[in-house]
């Protein structure tokens, strides 16, 4: 933009003194015209002026107000041929014609300030004042052809102060418009940049959010499939447990009373031979019905939380004599899916469980502290306790244990925490939000 500031600058300043330097020259070319033109017709016919010619061109440059702004003057003919000057040594004198000569001979108007090159204006030059040198053409008053050119050396302090003061304005006005536009192209520029370094850090925030989402969606992934394959090991080892618990109760007291009920047929049957038989086939029973027990579930979908917890309550009272402390705080959550009602009854059961086996007490808590969108389940006992440092693993017994309610709980949007020490009890808590509830 400077570079180009400098060129357009240069470029309006030179029209403007051209423009300027022109029209002076055509003022001034008119204002001498009208006076040398009528003395100048004998060149029509030859190349040089009648005597009363000279005299009254001397006079005229001499006495009259042309003498004041007038300070040379030569009159041309054709081939450079001085035939009339101010200083009389040139008068004769042949000299190579300039452009502006050239021009003037074609019926232009020709001027040039302060440019005092040529041979012939050696004289002039060393008046050292500005002048402008004005070329005009003489023209035959009948045909209009020009006949002479008339070159004159006009004082030019005024032009000069023109100038000066032209240059300058349109200097400032040049440099005003290129300042300005420079501005407002910095303001743009700066603008762009703003928005372009936000749009970056906008971009950079939204890749490291995505980043870590699809972090996140990768941790969830190993997550979920960690848990299925401790759910598939889970179910394998319940069902082992299963078949093992038929295989070494129920049918071993059948196998017992098959023995007994044939030799209750035979002759030599013992005596009290059918009470046996009748306590080992009650024995089978009650131990298909424990196994049962612990696998079917009530109808949970039908049932309201309250209802629920006290089921689960109630069989683990019956199966080992517990004493459960059970208080409800809070209201009902709005909507509870049989997903949600199967997480808190597993809990209940594995935590309760847990409290006879691991803590050794014939006493727990439970809480239930209830919202519109969420539900919090607390067991707490004062028994054992242990390190929850350390991972819970699988148990070798099929159930579900920690770690299945912790996954069981997560899968579904929902949080397992334990809160244990060794020598200080264990409280166990649940948390189901409405993030989790399908």
């Amino acid at each position: 933009m400077l570079v180009t500031m400098l060129l357009v600058g240069s470029w309006v300043s030179r029209r403007i003194e051209q423009a300027t330097v022109q029209n002076f020259a055509i003022i001034a070319a008119n204002y001498v015209e009208s006076f040398i033109a009528p003395l100048t017709q004998d060149l029509a016919e030859g190349d040089a002026l009648s005597v009363p010619a000279q005299q009254a061109m001397l006079e005229i440059f001499r006495d009259t107000a042309l003498s004041e702004r007038i300070v040379s003057y030569k009159i041309w003919k054709e081939g450079g041929l001085v035939v009339q000057a101010s200083d009389t040594a040139l008068i004769g004198q042949r000299f190579a014609p300039s452009e502006d000569l050239q021009a003037a001979w074609r019926g232009e108007f020709a001027a040039s300030f302060e440019d005092l090159n040529d041979h012939e204006d050696a004289g002039e030059a060393a008046l050292g004042v500005p002048l402008l040198e004005v070329y005009s053409p003489i023209h035959e008053v009948f045909s209009g052809r020009v006949i002479a050119v008339a070159e004159f050396y006009e004082r030019a302090e005024p032009l000069q102060a023109d100038l000066r003061d032209a240059r300058r304005t349109g200097w400032l006005v040049v440099g005003s418009a290129f300042v300005a536009s420079g501005i407002l192209l910095f303001g743009i520029v700066q603008a762009g940049g703003r928005t372009i370094r936000t749009q970056q850090k906008e971009l950079k925030a939204q890749l490291t959010a995505s980043e870590e989402l699809a972090e996140q969606n990768a941790a969830l992934r190993r997550r979920a499939i960690s848990a299925n394959l401790r759910a598939t090991a889970q179910t394998e080892q319940a069902i082992r447990r299963v078949g093992s618990d038929l295989h070494d109760g129920p049918a071993q007291y059948l196998s017992l009373a098959a023995l007994r009920l044939e030799s209750a047929l035979a002759r030599d049957a013992k005596p009290g031979a059918r009470d046996e038989i009748r306590n080992s086939l009650e024995r089978a029973m009650e131990e298909i019905r424990s196994i049962s027990r612990g696998l079917a579930l009530p109808d949970l979908e039908s049932l309201d939380l309250p209802t629920l917890v006290r089921r689960a309550v109630s069989d683990h009272e019956k199966q080992t004599g517990m004493q459960v402390q059970l208080s409800f705080t809070g209201s009902e959550p709005a909507a509870l899916g049989y997903t949600e009602k199967l997480c808190i009854y597993r809990f209940l059961q594995e935590g309760l469980s847990n409290a006879t086996r691991h803590g050794k007490v014939d006493r727990a808590d439970i809480v239930i502290d209830g919202a519109a969108n969420d539900v919090r389940v607390t067991i707490h006992d004062a028994g054992a306790g242990f390190d929850p440092a350390q991972e819970p693993q699988l148990r070798t017994d099929g159930g579900q244990g920690l770690r299945g309610l912790k996954d069981r709980a997560e899968s579904i949007g929902g949080a397992v925490t334990i809160d244990s020490a060794p020598g200080r009890g264990t409280t166990l808590t649940l948390v189901l939000t409405s993030e989790g509830q399908a």
